[in-house]
């Protein structure tokens, strides 16, 4: 083992990042666990149901003004040069204010739709850690490009771990949502601090470089039509649910889903930081010997998620109803449905990574976008009418109905793996609906 972890080659440091990858997202994960049982107790439920709110409309209108900055510097040939560097961090940090601007433009029409007066205090100040984060340096992009992981991973555990403790004696002190927003404020700034004075790379400054910009908005143009499909994907279910359901139900989802999507999460940090820098380097469409070991890569990771995925499904209303007072009691069965929901998502997360690495946006929008419109579809035709359950089947359909359309381009490039995709979607549905089936007369008190 430590021969394959020495030296500077691919593989190496594949594994260094792929294990870098894991330590600090398992241990992220296990951390905002932790903290999430500590705040359930300091708060009620509308105040996540409040901050879903916050998060749907700040997110939305982040990736609304994206243009691919992190692809671009880690597809691009010169994605280490200094004046490349420098553009993206310039659009980056340029893009931060307008969200911001945006954001609190938008404060009070959001506080009326959703009947929330709240909503148009809390929005500006969420928001305004965006502006923070465009400050980040490109040291960041640059330690991903490159699956130097080790020392990035380090700080950002750092990171989250103080972040955590102020969050905690924040909701303590506040026992208000004030508590979660203020933390999207200080968490970016502590970010900033750590990253420009400990990450190696160069400094960042303002430049505006012509062919940086033509290279960046290039790929970017499609990019941006993505991140609002894939927005609409991550979404949309609590953009509808907030019109259905009351805020502290709203509350019960949030803390559900993210219990659910724990494998989810830690399956992309891998996907993004360790496959798709390899799809980079050694793609299948640039040697058939390069499938075999994409092919396996990727599997392991979904196979190891969809585990987790099982053990959540099955322990989920169990740990729900040890862990957290009665007022959270349905988060359970919302564990279970939601980890059956998201099966083909954690296998298929990476799949159009492969045309992603060969600059095909296009592709990989058009595949994002059918992806939403086939959520959409179902999720207001199905949350009306069966709620929590309705919005669990439109994000379990989404991925499968664009399957056939993700084959195909995919197959371009030579890495459509449709063995290892079938037998890991249907062995997740196998495990995850068995625990469904268990748990289904919870399941049942979703049902308006």
């Amino acid at each position: 083992m430590r021969r394959h972890l020495a030296g500077d080659g691919v593989k190496a440091r594949a594994l260094r990042g792929t294990i870098a990858s894991l330590g600090l997202a398992g241990s992220g994960h296990v951390l905002r666990f932790v903290s999430n049982l500590v705040l359930t107790r300091l708060l009620f439920p509308e105040a996540f149901g409040l901050m879903a709110l916050v998060q749907v409309i700040v997110t939305g209108l982040s990736l609304m003004t994206t243009f691919g900055l992190h692809v671009s510097v880690m597809q691009n040939p010169r994605g280490d040069e200094p004046n490349f560097l420098n553009t993206a961090w310039t659009l980056q940090a340029a893009r931060g204010v307008v969200v911001w601007l945006a954001v609190c433009a938008l404060a009070v029409p959001a506080a009326q739709f959703y009947a929330e007066p709240l909503l148009a205090q809390l929005l500006p100040v969420a928001a305004f850690g965006l502006v923070i984060a465009g400050l980040h340096p490109t040291k960041v992009l640059s330690a991903q490009r490159h699956l130097r992981l080790g020392r990035y991973s380090a700080l950002n555990l750092a990171i989250q771990v103080i972040s955590l403790i102020v969050l905690a004696l924040m909701a303590w002190w506040l026992h208000s949502v004030w508590a979660l927003v203020l933390n999207m404020v200080f968490q970016p700034i502590l970010a900033l601090a750590v990253y420009t004075r400990f990450l190696p790379g160069i400094r960042n400054r303002f430049r505006l470089e012509r062919d940086a910009l033509r290279e960046i908005f290039g790929l970017g143009k499609f990019l941006f039509i993505s991140t609002i499909a894939t927005y609409l994907i991550n979404q949309s279910d609590r953009a509808v649910l907030g019109r259905l359901i009351d805020i502290e139900m709203l509350g019960i989802y949030s803390i559900g889903f993210a219990l659910a999507t724990l494998p989810l999460m830690l399956a992309m940090t891998v996907y993004g930081s360790v496959v798709f820098p390899l799809y980079r380097m050694r793609h299948p469409a640039d040697d058939p010997a390069n499938r075999p070991k994409i092919f396996a890569s990727r599997r392991m990771v979904a196979a190891g998620a969809l585990a987790l995925s099982g053990i959540m499904a099955f322990a989920g209303p169990v740990l729900v109803d040890v862990l957290y007072d009665d007022r959270y009691l349905l988060a359970g069965p919302i564990v279970a449905l939601v980890s059956m929901a998201v099966v083909p998502q954690v296998v298929l997360h990476s799949t159009m990574q492969s045309v992603l690495a060969k600059g095909d946006s296009l592709r990989f929008m058009l595949v994002i976008v059918a992806t939403a419109l086939i959520q959409i579809a179902v999720l207001v035709t199905a949350a009306p009418v069966f709620g929590i359950p309705g919005a669990a089947l439109a994000i379990g359909t989404a991925q499968l109905g664009a399957y056939p359309l993700m084959a195909l381009f995919v197959r371009r490039y030579k890495s459509w793996d449709p063995l290892g995709d079938g037998a890991l979607i249907a062995a997740g549905f196998l495990v995850t609906g068995a625990a469904c089936w268990l748990h289904r007369d919870e399941i049942a008190l979703l049902l308006p």
